[in-house]
């Protein structure tokens, strides 16, 4: 194979491999908010990929109750957990966020929300430790047994109630950018490709 088929071949290769992750994982910046039946809400706003109904990998979030904002980490977002249930103890239980529901454990990473709500396992809160202490936070687990959606403020102010998807809302505001390293090996691929077929 000479040379030229060789870089037509990288330069397709290339080609797909970007148009695959980006249909893969199409990442967006998204705000939401959760009225409770009180009147209060909790709005805010996250960065993750949206797959069918779920928007996974969620990062740089934000969280307020009634306009007042949640204390976040040092990079200024909070941390993510989901609630995942222990089957082999179905026992009900109390936890510290005050979620009663099957005995579980708060998970770091695997946070989950949905466009219509009833795929939403999530909690932001300002803690590394869910069972620790912490000031805010903010939770929904339609995802599992009985669904719950908790709230507490920097006040210390507490609302709870059963949660309806309905009261839900999420909605996608810009794509995030492809980062800048794809688009600098791309633009450095065509320059070198150019300068070869003007060489030959």
């Amino acid at each position: 194979m000479n040379m030229k088929n060789i870089l037509k071949l990288v330069g397709i290769t290339f080609a797909l491999l970007v148009n695959t992750a980006v249909q893969a994982d199409i990442t967006y910046d998204y705000i939401y908010s959760y009225t409770f039946d009180n009147g209060e809400i909790v709005s805010g706003s996250f960065t993750g990929s949206e797959n069918g109904n779920l928007i996974t990998n969620l990062s740089n979030i934000t969280a307020s109750l009634n306009g007042i904002e949640f204390t976040t980490n040092a990079s200024g977002s909070l941390y993510a957990f989901s609630y995942v249930p222990d089957n082999l103890s179905p026992d009900l239980t109390s936890h510290a966020s005050g979620v009663i529901g099957p005995r579980a454990a708060w998970a770091s990473g695997s946070a989950v929300a949905s466009f219509d709500g009833t795929g939403n396992n999530f909690l932001f809160i300002d803690s590394i430790n869910p069972d620790g202490i912490f000031v805010n936070y903010f939770a929904i687990g339609s995802a599992f047994g009985e669904a719950s959606s908790v709230a507490k403020g920097s006040d210390g102010h507490f609302v709870n109630e059963i949660f309806s998807p309905a009261k839900w809302s999420v909605i996608a505001q810009t794509p995030v950018p492809v980062p800048a390293a794809v688009w600098l090996f791309g633009t450095a691929l065509l320059g070198w490709l150019g300068v070869n077929k003007r060489r030959h």
